[in-house]
C-alpha cells in the first residue's frame, strides 16, 4: 500500500485493458479502481492509527501519501474526522 499501483499496471498484470478493469470494478464493487485503492490505503491508515504509536506523518507515508495535508483531507472525507482525532480517541 505504500507504493500506489496505477490502473495501467493493474490492467497489465491482469492482462486486460484499463477500460475493462474499470468496468469490472464498477460492476462488482461500484467504485473505480482508484477510489477502491484509496479506501484500502485509508482503512490501513486507520488501523495503524488505532493500533500503533507511529506519528501521523509516518502513518501517511506508510500508506502511500506524500503530503500530510492530502492525507488528512482524504482521511477526513472518508471517516468524517481528522487522523489526529482518531488517535486521540484510541489512546
Amino acid at each position: 500500500l505504500d507504493e500506489p499501483y496505477s490502473a495501467v499496471e493493474l490492467a497489465k498484470s491482469a492482462n486486460l485493458s484499463v477500460r475493462q478493469v474499470e468496468r469490472l470494478f464498477l460492476r462488482h464493487l461500484n467504485v473505480t479502481p482508484g477510489r477502491y485503492y484509496m479506501r484500502l490505503r485509508l482503512e490501513r491508515a486507520r488501523e495503524l492509527l488505532r493500533q500503533t504509536n507511529l506519528p501521523i506523518l509516518d502513518v501517511a507515508i506508510a500508506t502511500g501519501f506524500t503530503s500530510h495535508s492530502y492525507f488528512a483531507q482524504s482521511y477526513r472525507l472518508l471517516f468524517g474526522r481528522p487522523p489526529s482525532e482518531e488517535r486521540r480517541t484510541t489512546y
